[in-house]
């Protein structure tokens, strides 16, 4: 096996890593954000922390996709390149309904689907 296959194995091993990232913060949230039985206070501070953990997921799932596309194994179509970026640089996101985020950035505010995102970086696994 040569150097390059090697190493879009294992690109391809961590896209994997991050997606599986992704999905379980992503699914935490919603049970966080679903829970009615624990006095609130507790359950906002869990809300916060987690969604700082997807935001950094979600980051580490684009640099991978970039990479990706740097070292040709994928083709980022211009959408998808302006929801890498736009998560990649961002500053804040704010969370629109169960899987759509704005993403605020230098650029202004960007919408990303989360299910889009995912089923994209899925497609090359």
């Amino acid at each position: 096996m040569d150097n390059r296959n090697i190493k879009k194995e294992c690109y391809l091993e961590q896209l994997n890593h991050a997606i599986i990232s992704v999905e379980m913060v992503f699914n935490q949230l919603r049970r966080l954000k679903d829970n009615d039985e624990f006095d609130s206070h507790f359950i906002i501070k869990d809300i916060i922390k987690t969604e700082f953990q997807l935001e950094l997921s979600l980051a580490s799932l684009c640099i991978i996709l970039r990479k990706m596309n740097e070292n040709v194994f994928l083709k980022l179509d211009q959408e998808r390149r302006r929801d890498v970026n736009s998560i990649i640089h961002s500053n804040k996101f704010e969370f629109i309904d169960e899987h759509k985020i704005y993403v605020f950035s230098q650029k202004g505010k960007e919408e990303v689907d989360l299910y889009e995102l995912i089923d994209y970086a899925k497609s090359f696994i």
